[in-house]
């Protein structure tokens, strides 16, 4: 059975997307986007709500469902969150390091996982 994942799309006030370092394997010192694991009992959306509180110490106001994708044995539901987030409002609780990322350095970026792939299409609008 296939693992499923919430994920987050969120940008700043210039539209650059912050990404998290990763610091563990699979996929160690690539970037990704915040997010991980759907619980037993939860929403694909509190899910997201619960890892984006965990990793950032960030509450959403409103996040809106884009796309799901299959990534070998994972599910992944891609949110974006609706409000620009600044970097002083967050606090880097899991991963290496954090960074928002104009479009030009995403295509330059190592990122693990299809999150590339993913953030190319979404800000090509073609997602």
């Amino acid at each position: 059975m296939k693992r499923t994942k919430a994920c987050a799309i969120i940008a700043d006030c210039a539209g650059r997307l912050l990404l998290q370092l990763r610091d563990e394997d699979p996929e160690k010192n690539t970037w990704v986007l915040f997010g991980g694991g759907v619980h037993d009992g939860e929403t694909e959306e509190q899910a997201l709500r619960r890892e984006i509180a965990e990793e950032l110490d960030y509450n959403i106001k409103k996040a809106t469902f884009l796309m799901r994708y299959d990534y070998n044995d994972t599910k992944q539901a891609i949110f974006v969150v609706v409000e620009p987030v600044e970097r002083l409002s967050l606090e880097l609780r899991e991963g290496a390091a954090m960074g928002f990322f104009s479009a030009e350095e995403i295509e330059g970026l190592s990122m693990g996982f299809n999150f590339k792939e993913i953030l190319l299409k979404y800000l090509n609008g073609k997602a």
